[in-house]
């Protein structure tokens, strides 16, 4: 058994006060990453209205790529809604507790 392989591991470092992030810098980056989120979702819509037009114009005849298209489209809007519904229930529960 080799004790001296342990020395190479690096130690563990405890965060110093000064390198936690602040609660403005917390929120700024929860805002940008639901923001880039929804513009995922917008962008999802749009390709699959692009799609859907091109189809219906005879630009496009492989249907499946639209299909694939509107169901992504789909999937990622019902869950943005499921996450909204549980944002908001969790702000309800949280209004309702007593202090």
């Amino acid at each position: 058994m080799d004790i001296n392989a342990l020395s190479q591991t690096a130690p563990i470092r405890t965060p110093v006060a000064n390198q936690l992030p602040t609660p403005a810098e917390v929120t700024k980056d929860f805002t940008s990453y639901l923001s880039d989120a929804l513009n995922q979702v917008n962008q999802a819509q749009v390709e699959s209205a692009n799609l859907a037009d091109r189809f219906a114009a005879g630009e496009i005849t492989d249907v499946h790529q639209l299909t694939v298209a509107g169901q992504k489209a789909s999937v990622m809007l019902q869950m943005t809604m499921q996450v909204r519904n549980k944002i908001i229930e969790s702000y309800q529960e949280i209004m309702r507790m007593s202090i």
